[in-house]
């Protein structure tokens, strides 16, 4: 079994060194929306309701919200050519990422609204991500897994009739990103691209935020 093992390790080790190789560099810009976790379970709206319910013994409260999320992403990366017929690539590249998220919301009772809420994450973040590419022609649609590490700053603002409270903080965490998408090869250096993601980002005290993104961006080949 071991000579098994060690045989096919060999076998895809020899492919990916004899295979075409090509290096890029990219840059995307996204934009999207954010689910925020306080915990591993409860959504930021659900709480906030909850939290009002329990400080004021009423229910019916709603919390009504717009939230915006945009990034920018320059990438460089390597392109290895898996097959002879070229069909299937295989991608690794690094990624240094900023985004920024925006949330405007309104706690309401009934058709009276009690506090303004906003929330704002400006976050960094490095990942290092794989993909698998299928060329058809001059389209390539592909899937991909990205892991990294962020780090950010979270802003909270609640303004009622008792006056303004803010409530800021860092944060630090691993990041784990899925992605799916369709690229379109326009020459032998410029590839666009199109794609959709979602990022699973830490918060304080055990939470989360679950950003998904659609994407535009551009690759050149190098």
């Amino acid at each position: 079994m071991k000579k098994v093992v060690l045989l096919t390790s060999m076998i895809a080790m020899t492919s990916v060194a004899n295979a075409q190789t090509e290096y890029y560099f990219s840059t995307k810009m996204g934009i999207g929306d954010t689910d925020i976790y306080v915990d591993n379970d409860t959504k930021f709206g659900d709480y906030i309701i909850k939290t009002a319910e329990r400080n004021t013994g009423f229910t019916g409260f709603e919390y009504d919200v717009s939230g915006l999320l945009w990034e920018l992403l320059p990438a460089v990366g390597i392109d290895w050519t898996i097959n002879d017929s070229g069909w299937f690539h295989i991608r690794l590249e690094g990624e240094l990422g900023y985004n920024h998220y925006y949330e405007d919301g309104k706690l309401k009772y009934n058709s009276m609204v009690s506090d303004k809420i906003k929330v704002e994450f400006n976050d960094i973040f490095f990942l290092v991500n794989g993909y698998a590419d299928f060329r058809i022609d001059k389209f390539v649609p592909y899937v991909g897994l990205g892991l990294g590490h962020g780090w950010g700053k979270k802003e909270m603002t609640i303004n009622n009739g008792l006056g303004e409270f803010n409530s800021s903080y860092n944060d630090h965490g691993a990041l784990v990103a899925l992605h799916l998408g369709i690229a379109y090869r326009y020459s032998d250096i410029t590839t666009f691209d199109f794609g959709l993601r979602s990022v699973d980002a830490p918060v304080e005290n055990d939470g989360s935020y679950i950003y998904t993104t659609a994407r535009l961006g551009v690759r050149f080949r190098i």
